[in-house]
């Protein structure tokens, strides 16, 4: 997912304007997405290579990330995506049936606790009853004595 937008830099003879790209799926050691330039020596004209954005922006932190984009990892990239978005669509459908399973799960529970509640007010209300027996069987006692 490289996105790419218009930036312009200044060196102390001209005034350059590129396109920045931003590399994603290569974070440089800071964990932000890598800045892509292309080489200008003679050594190795045209040749993209991927650092830190801080190394260019912020003289004061200096990651000292660095290197070379290879051909193949063009490539590799394409395929990491797809298999990136089928990984996604895996994990959501494994997720969907995580849900259904704890939905069953939480209705089965639901339903043993809504038993164990009716039976505990079915017991409090047999006891309730033997309170009052007992409460008017006291008051009896009480009248004859």
């Amino acid at each position: 997912m490289a996105s790419s937008s218009t930036y312009t830099y200044s060196t102390r003879s001209k005034k350059i304007k590129s396109k920045l790209k931003l590399d994603f799926a290569n974070p440089c050691d800071c964990g932000y997405p890598s800045r892509i330039w292309t080489s200008m020596t003679k050594d190795n004209p045209g040749k993209e290579f991927r650092v830190c954005p801080n190394s260019t922006d912020n003289p004061e932190i200096k990651c000292k990330f660095w290197e070379w984009v290879n051909e193949e990892d063009t490539v590799n990239k394409k395929k990491r995506d797809e298999v990136g978005a089928q990984s996604c669509e895996v994990r959501a459908q494994s997720c969907e049936v995580r849900i259904a399973i704890m939905d069953h799960d939480f209705n089965i529970y639901k339903k043993k606790i809504d038993e164990e509640f009716d039976k505990i007010i079915r017991k409090i209300s047999s006891l309730k009853t033997y309170v009052i027996v007992l409460f008017m069987l006291f008051v009896g006692s009480l009248l004859r004595a």
